[in-house]
């Protein structure tokens, strides 16, 4: 039996959230990428909208003001009404809050300072389009998609580079700074590594004297949250590990079952979203309850006594996941199930009450004038009647038949290559499995193994630097249902 605890409120989308952050008073700002700004309060009520014409990329609260970046148009801000607007002929790619405004990366490989009033403050040129920032009251960090880390100051002035590997491709899946300004990094070799250095690593970086450590980890960290103690990591096999400052080992406080996607803290405890679900769990790892969400939760916003949990069913087509708000404190109780966010189509489960399936079972008495309406027509004719057999077990059946409607998807690693090696005997392959699809729904996460059954990446196309010789990969896709399949690839490099 497991507790969990009742939604107070749900409210229901017309499209996919993309973007969120938190306001003040408790409200939220959720953007689409139809460009629709919506902001609920905390019972999940919608107190103010605002159409853009492009695509939403990114929010950002900033002095108490909304601030939103777009694909194509630029930043504006919001309180109440539009206070400025900053344009961006290039568009947009990412937005982070900032101690004098935010900071904004550009399709132009440029990352801009603009303060609170929307002017530009400072700029620095990007060598490749960011894909993560983050920002203190002192600091800022900058992760590039070639693998590379600036640490600027205030200013936008560089303290320290790490630059990409040459010897490898790897990536950066997530950042966060700590109170002492050391910047956690997240680091991966998505490619063949030439020499020691684990695949999968926390790195630790301080602005001014570069890397103080590394730390390997069996799994791709996906989430960090920074603590008084050090900061603890999700990972994608869903561990949940502790690394305290000045240690170089890092401790396991629990195994959830699948991926996680946000941690946050709440009164003493954490709050992890992992799939599904969203478990609040003790600093020993113990499982105080756990809340069933109807999408992939991807968001758990802070509103004051309350939270929001945002999330994305991954199914195409479908109404998207509503905004659920929960109230972390409540009482959990044994496997309680709220409705309170179903939609109509699924007030029923389907399943017959026992005072239901006592009637079904039942013979219905037969009415004296019906019998002898029907002999009186039939007295020429004897009528032989046969009583119905009752299936044994017509709910397990129903059950297998549900089951049975998901088609697993459709794993195609890409044909078998051969290539070139260059002047250093190595050679860079593009690993696609864009052709892969579920025929009934969406591929919910994609994961690449090298030969020695190594996960070596987990999105649709990944990069490898390999040397001479025969290499085989796997690629097994997991569609929104839990299904999966496998597919091989074979390259070939001379």
């Amino acid at each position: 039996m497991r507790a969990t605890i009742p939604a107070l409120a749900s409210t229901s989308l017309t499209e996919v959230a993309r973007h969120y952050c938190e306001l003040e008073e408790g409200n939220f700002a959720v953007g689409f990428n139809s460009g629709s700004l919506h902001i609920y309060g905390s019972d999940g009520v919608m107190v103010d909208k605002v159409k853009l014409d492009e695509r939403i990329i990114g929010l950002a609260n900033s002095g108490g003001n909304l601030v939103a970046a777009t694909s194509t148009g630029g930043v504006r801000a919001f309180s109440g009404e539009k206070l400025w607007e900053y344009g961006i002929e290039s568009g947009c790619e990412k937005i982070c809050p900032h101690p004098d405004g935010i900071l904004v990366a550009d399709s132009s490989d440029r990352l801009l300072l603009i303060s609170s009033q929307g002017i530009l403050l400072a700029s620095i040129e990007c060598k490749s389009p960011v894909s993560i920032i983050k920002s203190t009251g002192r600091v800022c960090a900058v992760a590039l998609d070639d693998g590379s880390i600036l640490i600027l100051n205030l200013s936008l002035e560089i303290l320290h580079e790490s630059p990409a590997a040459t010897d490898d491709i790897e990536s950066v899946s997530c950042m966060a700074f700590r109170s002492d300004d050391v910047l956690m990094v997240a680091r991966n070799s998505l490619g063949v590594v030439v020499d020691d250095r684990p695949e999968n690593r926390i790195e630790c970086w301080h602005p001014q004297r570069g890397m103080l450590k590394s730390t390997e980890v069996f799994s791709r960290v996906t989430y960090l949250l920074p603590t008084d103690e050090g900061v603890v990591a999700g990972c994608f096999d869903g561990t949940l590990l502790m690394m305290k400052i000045g240690s170089n080992e890092s401790d396991t406080i629990a195994q959830l079952e699948y991926q996680i996607s946000y941690i946050s803290s709440w009164r003493g405890d954490m709050l992890i979203a992992s799939w599904f679900d969203v478990f609040r769990v003790s600093n020993d790892g113990s499982v105080i309850w756990q809340f069933e969400h109807p999408g992939i939760v991807e968001c758990i916003l802070s509103l004051g006594e309350r939270v929001a949990l945002i999330g994305d069913d991954r199914k195409s087509g479908s109404t998207p996941a509503p905004i659920v708000i929960i109230d972390p404190d409540t009482p959990a109780t044994e496997e309680h199930i709220s409705n309170n966010y179903k939609g109509e189509n699924e007030k029923f489960s389907g399943a017959l009450s026992p005072e239901e399936e006592a009637i079904a079972e039942s013979r219905p008495e037969a009415n004296p004038e019906s019998d002898q309406i029907l002999q009186d027509l039939n007295e020429d004719n004897k009528i032989e009647s046969q009583e119905a057999e009752l299936e044994p077990d017509i709910l397990e059946e129903l059950s297998a038949s549900a089951r049975a409607i998901n088609l697993p998807p459709v794993a195609d690693a890409g044909d078998d290559i051969t290539v070139e090696a260059d002047d250093e005997s190595k050679a860079e392959v593009m690993l696609d499995g864009s052709r892969s699809y579920d025929p009934d729904g969406d591929i919910a996460s994609w994961a690449w193994e090298d030969e020695r059954q190594r996960v070596i990446g987990h999105r649709d196309r990944i990069r490898v630097k390999l040397a001479k010789g025969v290499h085989v990969f796997y690629l097994t896709v997991t569609d929104d249902k839990g299904s999966a399949t496998k597919s091989s690839i074979t390259v070939h490099v001379k």
